[in-house]
């Protein structure tokens, strides 16, 4: 879903950037290399770095008179949007900052007073946007009618799920479906995030810029 609105905008801006996965990023690689990853498209010394702050300063003075989309995604920590976005001034005029977070909180603390919540969708919207995705047709086939009221029931109503999870079982068998099923039967205690990770990282590189 980020990754299409960054398709579809992103020409309107001087620069722009997509950080997809922000909290797993950070726990593995630090938010000190996200931000020289920001800083990468722009300046040619991000090795120099040597601290959060350091870095803040860098990415305000450097995108303070650039108009600049950047769309942080899955952010989880406060510092995340201290040290990547800490206010509007740091970015020039017409620049647009979209965060994505399952913490509401994180962007009242933050001072984001637009805010849109994904609504959850019932079965019935749901069964239609997956089958859109595992068919190509707004309902599934024969076979498969079973199958896909079991992936819905994990999905929780949420769009991308839908969506990512009809993208990996389009095309594939009975039997794939049901192993795919199984793997998912095997996290059914993660958060629909961590779930979508087992489907997403199987995708190869075209099905994943559906």
């Amino acid at each position: 879903m980020v990754r299409a609105v960054y398709e579809r905008i992103s020409r309107e801006f001087e620069f722009s950037f997509l950080l997809t996965d922000v909290r797993n990023f950070v726990e593995k690689s630090g938010l000190l290399n996200l931000q020289k990853q920001l800083l990468s498209g722009i300046w040619t010394k991000k090795s120099n770095i040597s601290d959060l702050h350091e870095g803040a300063m860098i990415i305000r003075r450097l995108f303070g008179d650039k108009k600049v989309l950047l769309i942080l995604d899955d952010v989880n920590h406060s510092s995340h949007l201290e040290y990547l976005a800490g206010n509007p001034e740091w970015f020039g005029s017409g620049s647009r900052v979209l965060i994505t977070t399952r913490n509401e909180h994180l962007l009242i603390g933050h001072g984001v007073e637009r805010r849109l919540k994904v609504e959850e969708l019932n079965d019935a919207d749901s069964l239609q946007v997956f089958s859109r995705k595992a068919f190509k047709r707004v309902y599934p086939e024969g076979d498969f009618l079973g199958l896909s009221e079991y992936v819905i029931s994990y999905a929780k109503g949420v769009p991308l799920a839908l969506e990512v999870l009809g993208s990996f079982l389009h095309g594939r068998d009975l039997s794939e479906w049901r192993s795919a099923l199984r793997k998912l039967g095997r996290v059914c205690n993660l958060e629909i995030f961590d779930i979508l990770k087992i489907s997403y990282n199987d995708l190869d590189s075209e099905e994943k810029k559906i």
